[in-house]
């Protein structure tokens, strides 16, 4: 996540040569490139004005972000709580953390789960986000395989509700919603477009 905020950064350092426009950034990915991407949405700006480092002393702030099958909370408790608990044993999730298996509940692993989760750092100064979700809107089944649900749209209907508490734009489109037309290729980039306008 500290990576991506830094090819933000080097991107605008360079926006003049490459004849990009340093106000107008948008981050899109699925799955772990979605989570990232909304991390980099909500996350305070990661500018240090004071370093001797060019790249550094830019902004990591987006005008928005739209995402495919985002985790909008990298938190193994709050998955169980919402999502489930096969889902919750994704072993990525250990392995993004660089943690052992006995390390999974203790005071260093809840710190990182709430460091690395994009809902942690959700604000009314916030931009917007197109959330998009494959996977069947129900609950997991009884015998749900490891991992299963890590897709799952109740991790963005989670995410709208705290945005729309906070009234940021929050679009949220699941499979269903195209099932009698439409596409989310283009309600992707209509919302992209309408939010580079601003």
């Amino acid at each position: 996540m500290n990576d991506c905020a830094r090819a933000v950064q080097f991107l605008r350092a360079h926006a003049a040569e490459w004849n990009l426009d340093p106000k107008k950034f948008a981050a899109t990915g699925g799955s772990a490139g979605a989570g990232i991407s909304l991390w980099l949405a909500f996350h305070d700006d990661m500018a240090n004005p004071k370093s001797d480092d060019a790249v550094a002393k830019e902004s990591t702030r987006l005008s928005c972000a739209a995402v495919i099958a985002a985790q909008t909370s990298y938190d193994p408790r709050w998955i169980k709580q919402n999502i489930g608990a096969k889902a919750a044993e994704h072993p990525a999730l250990l392995a993004l953390y660089g943690l052992k298996p006995n390390e999974a509940e203790s005071p260093k692993a809840y710190k990182l789960y709430d460091q690395a989760s994009p809902m942690t750092y959700v604000t009314a100064d916030d931009p917007a986000v197109f959330l998009y979700y494959s996977e069947p809107n129900v609950p997991l089944a009884k015998d749900a395989h490891v991992g299963q649900g890590i897709h799952h749209p109740k991790f963005g209907e989670a995410l709208k509700k705290k945005m729309d508490a906070l009234k940021i734009e929050c679009v949220l489109k699941l499979k269903a919603d195209y099932a009698k037309g439409g596409s989310m290729n283009g309600d992707m980039l209509t919302f992209l477009q309408k939010n580079f306008a601003k």
